[in-house]
């Protein structure tokens, strides 16, 4: 028999939802809280535990002394202790993932792409990718031609490059990140529709099979104020008792 959510759980859906549709826009400050409450008919505790639970989720941010905001956009929680794509990301938050902008083709490899895909000539897809219409990330994929053609790329740009590889018998196993924090030049700007020189945290990644082999380097433009990022970092199990 299925459990009835509790009485924050389905305040805070009813919440959701107002933003969700555009009853409450970014920016805007909620309702006081005894306002707000007698409007939804709750206790203000019961307002005050579902309000948590939006902050948590990134929907609504407190101001000390001023009040409770709408958020520009849901923040996604991005464990890089995982290695999964961003569409799953995406989806994880409950949020519909999208893509903008999208194109392929065959192109030269940059150096540190030639240099892990061992090849000149690569196949890549470029695209931004929304969370609820939102831009959030600038991505460019390669993959080596003789793996997946310029066409199969393409034919991906609304899904998963990793379904794609793991089809052709590439099943990624793991990858190797680089983290950089970064800032948004004039194209990246435009097509994060952000201004110049905003917060961003570039991850170039090489991802390989179980037995070693690279089949996929990406390079994602992650708009800092979108995500929340936690790594889980294990040790010193004992023996090092420097902070």
């Amino acid at each position: 028999m299925p459990t009835r959510p509790s009485l924050r759980h389905s305040l805070a859906d009813a919440l959701r939802t107002r933003v969700r549709s555009g009853g409450l826009s970014p920016g805007d400050r909620l309702p006081s809280e005894p306002e707000l409450a007698q409007q939804l008919g709750v206790s203000r505790s019961s307002l005050r535990a579902a309000i948590t639970l939006l902050e948590e989720e990134g929907f609504l941010s407190r101001r000390h002394g001023s009040g409770t905001y709408v958020t520009h956009r849901p923040v996604l929680r991005n464990d890089l202790g995982r290695n999964f794509g961003v569409t799953s990301l995406i989806t994880s938050m409950g949020l519909e993932p999208g893509v903008e902008e999208a194109s392929f083709g065959e192109e030269e490899a940059l150096p540190e792409v030639a240099a892990a895909l061992g090849v000149e000539r690569v196949s890549a897809l470029h695209r931004v990718r929304t969370a609820n219409g939102e831009r959030v990330v600038v991505a460019s994929d390669w993959c080596r031609p003789d793996q997946l053609s310029a066409d199969e790329l393409g034919a991906v740009a609304d899904g998963s490059v990793y379904a794609a590889l793991a089809a052709r018998g590439l099943a990624v196993h793991h990858g190797v990140a680089q983290l950089v924090p970064d800032t948004a030049d004039a194209r990246i700007a435009a097509l994060l529709h952000v201004p110049r020189g905003a917060l961003l945290l570039t991850i170039l990644q090489v991802d390989e099979t179980a037995a070693g082999q690279a089949v996929l380097v990406s390079r994602e433009h992650h708009l800092a104020d979108a995500f929340d990022i936690s790594v889980y970092r294990r040790g010193p199990g004992g023996g090092d008792s420097t902070a």
